[in-house]
């Protein structure tokens, strides 16, 4: 794995505690918006896949937003918000992915995505459409990323036009989201933030196994999974930081896989319905500096994957 990749999955993966220059009440706020002259401009119209993103090169004038969105709404919710507006000129839909269905790191580090700390993409959650609008020889394009850290959403529109047409006109986009009454933690949990911690699922450092008393901890997710069987999961590995990069993701994945083969082989889910994967110790929740934080850093996460089909 090269440095630069490291570095890029480094950086995006940590959790922001707060939102950078939010206040008030607003839901949302603009932190970033520019205009750029003619130039080239690369849109994602397919995942990265064997080494290479699929995509097409336009020429024409950009501008660029990024948004933080204050709270807890998942990244479902903050696409929905973005698209409908823009679905209402006519836009259409080249492309749309999420996560892992994109190409995962790959896809982020291959795509323009403004600097921290206005945008920040959560390498385990995040959502990106490609759409145009107009004729073959006159046509506007749009990406839109969105992606959430445990207390704010942030979103990142680019407005592409031909090099003799005008910036887009200003779209109104509306956060304000109410949610739904949930009937379990679970249940809550995915549909306000779209994902859960596993609380009471542990691992010893260095080790892939599931301590005992881990298994009473997975029977509730396995009744949730038995209750949604139209819903796909991402079982996502993460480890303390003891130890170097690439054993530590091979770790995180093979924890996300014992947790995955004892819903399957002990507690009867359908293999089809849930993945796993490792992101080793990018991603913390908590301190690695004491044997408590280093403790909940080692955990697998549930992430609900969205489906577009």
């Amino acid at each position: 794995m090269n440095f630069k990749l490291i570095m890029c999955m480094f950086l995006s993966s940590l959790y922001p505690l707060e939102a950078t220059g939010l206040t008030g009440t607003n839901p949302s706020q603009v932190v970033f918006d520019r205009q750029f002259s003619t130039g080239k401009y690369f849109i994602p119209i397919g995942p990265f896949k064997d080494g290479s993103l699929e995509s097409i090169e336009i020429e024409g004038t950009t501008q660029k937003k990024v948004f933080q969105v204050k709270g807890e709404s998942p990244t479902q919710t903050l696409l929905d918000n973005m698209w409908g507006p823009l679905s209402q000129l006519d836009y259409e839909i080249l492309f749309r992915c999420d996560t892992w269905n994109c190409g995962g790191f790959e896809f982020r580090e291959n795509i323009d995505v403004v600097e921290s700390p206005h945008m920040f993409v959560n390498l385990g959650d995040y959502q990106f459409i490609s759409a145009s609008n107009g004729s073959a020889t006159d046509s506007k394009f749009v990406t839109i990323l969105v992606s959430k850290s445990q207390k704010t959403g942030f979103v990142q529109v680019v407005f592409i036009n031909p090099p003799d047409g005008e910036i887009v006109e200003d779209v109104e986009f509306n956060f304000n989201v109410t949610l739904d009454n949930f009937d379990s933690p679970l249940q809550s949990d995915f549909g306000t933030k779209g994902f859960t911690i596993l609380e009471g699922v542990e691992f010893d450092s260095g080790s892939k196994d599931l301590r005992e008393n881990s298994l009473s901890h997975l029977e509730g997710l396995a009744d949730y999974l038995k209750a949604n069987p139209d819903k796909k999961f991402l079982l996502v590995g993460h480890t303390d930081m003891e130890g170097v990069l690439e054993r530590n993701i091979e770790l995180s994945a093979e924890r996300a896989h014992s947790v995955r083969n004892t819903l399957i082989n002990v507690l009867g889910i359908d293999p089809d319905q849930i993945t796993a994967h490792g992101v080793g110790y990018l991603s913390p929740q908590e301190t690695n500096l004491t044997p408590e934080g280093r403790q909940s850093n080692r955990r697998v996460e549930v992430l609900l994957l969205q489906d577009f089909e």
